[in-house]
Parts: structure tokens; C-alpha cells; sequence
């Protein structure tokens, strides 16, 4: 079995290749080229960059890494030995439900308040949205106690 702390190095730096994807790959040509003709690499690749489904995919690696640094820091609190595989394992596939529900409630509400929310999205927006979805995605993982605190001081959540 592949070490916890390959797994979560690994978890970090897909989420820095998710990251860049979007914030660097303009899908509004791409996206055109796929209605006129589909292309199965171009359709990864408009999954992969395009706002919406980019930060579904930053939530979920947000999610698991929060999940598996919870993961290592426990393993050297009580020690290793003392954990048990299948319970810890429910505890990182958590993290990255936890992430994606996060998610999830963002786009209901963004898609409630506009009507075309990431229509015109800018570098800078880009840049905050995926900031704070991912560290909201992060703490579901890491700590889901202290994300329900922070959730219930908001009005109507």
C-alpha cells in the first residue's frame, strides 16, 4: 500500500495542476469548437479548465487532503498502530464527500442569487472563489466539527 503521506503530497499537487487549469486555459474558444465538433480530449480538457466543474474537482482534492493531513497528524498523536485501517480509510473518503458537499451548496446558491454565474468570470474572481471554496473544502476534511460551527453562524444555513 502506497504511504499516507505519498498519497497526500499527491493529493496536493493535483490539486495544484486543477488549480492552474483553471486559472490559465480560457474555455469560451474551446467550448465552441466542442458544439461545432466533438472531440472526447477536448471535452476532458473543458471538464477539467471550465469554472463550474474545475471547482467541483479543487473541493474534492480540497476535501481529501484536509482528510489525509487529518489522517497524518493523528498517526503521530496516538501512533499508527493504534488506528484502524477501515474506520481511517471512511474518515479520508469522507473528506472528500465533505468536500464536494461544500461545493455543491456554493453553486446552488450562486446559480439561486444570478442567473448566469460564471458567464464573464475574471483571473482575480477566479482566484477568490477557488481560494475559499478549497480552504471551506479543506477544513470539511480536516476538521468537519469546526466547518458545522462556522456553517451555523450563518443565518438560515
Amino acid at each position: 500500500m502506497v504511504p499516507k503521506y505519498l498519497l497526500t503530497f499527491g493529493c496536493l499537487i493535483l490539486w495544484l495542476l486543477t488549480f492552474s487549469i483553471g486559472a490559465f486555459v480560457d474555455t469560451n474558444p474551446i467550448r465552441a469548437e466542442l458544439s461545432q465538433q466533438f472531440s472526447f480530449r477536448t471535452f476532458l480538457l473543458v471538464v477539467s479548465a471550465w469554472i463550474p466543474t474545475n471547482l467541483g474537482i479543487l473541493s474534492i482534492f480540497a476535501g481529501l487532503s484536509g482528510a489525509l493531513c487529518r489522517s497524518l497528524l493523528r498517526s503521530l498523536e496516538v501512533g499508527a498502530e493504534q488506528i484502524r485501517p477501515a474506520k481511517e480509510g471512511s474518515r479520508i473518503l469522507g473528506g472528500g464527500i465533505a468536500g464536494l458537499m461544500f461545493y455543491l451548496s456554493l453553486m446552488a446558491g450562486a446559480f439561486l442569487l444570478m442567473d448566469e454565474p460564471f458567464e464573464t468570470t475574471t483571473k482575480q474572481q477566479y482566484f477568490r472563489i477557488a481560494g475559499v471554496v478549497s480552504f471551506m473544502a479543506f477544513l470539511a476534511g480536516f476538521r468537519p466539527d469546526l466547518l458545522r460551527r462556522i456553517l451555523d453562524k450563518i443565518p438560515g444555513f
